[in-house]
């Protein structure tokens, strides 16, 4: 049996975040996070630090039910010497506002790096809205 690669040990990592988003288990979320990880959202809110990141996941699954995210893989690209990793994919999203179920989608991009013991963690995602209902609410003016 081949032995896989850093391309699929990340896109299982991605699926096992997918999967916990839509089970809604915050907790197989914080093991797939460096320490640091850092997040921008697709709204352009910023979020530092994996246990951050677990509670804002866990606070999220209880206040909407509804919200439940996919991040689809399109480019994986690895510097197999240094253990780092770009990803590059589509997004979707639902949740509700002011309840009312929405939509939105669009693109991002994450940094993976590979631990001493192997795995492939996230150390930053950036996400961009393309798509989005009348409902979602834009990032604030800078």
């Amino acid at each position: 049996m081949p032995q896989a690669t850093s391309t699929d040990l990340i896109r299982a990592a991605r699926e096992a975040f997918n999967r916990a988003i839509a089970e809604k288990d915050a907790r197989r979320i914080r093991p797939l996070l460096a320490p640091s990880y850092h997040l921008v959202t697709g709204r352009s809110d910023q979020f530092h630090g994996a246990d951050e990141e677990e509670k804002r996941w866990a606070e999220l699954f209880q206040s909407d039910p509804t919200a439940v995210y996919r991040r689809t893989p399109r480019e994986i690209t690895v510097n197999e010497a240094w253990g780092i990793a770009e990803e590059l994919g589509n997004w979707q999203g639902e949740y509700t506002i002011n309840g009312k179920l929405v939509h939105a989608s669009g693109v991002y991009a994450a940094k993976w790096q590979r631990t001493s013991q192997g795995d492939w963690v996230l150390q930053a995602e950036v996400f961009t809205t393309i798509n989005f209902d009348d409902a979602c609410i834009p990032p604030e003016p800078i």
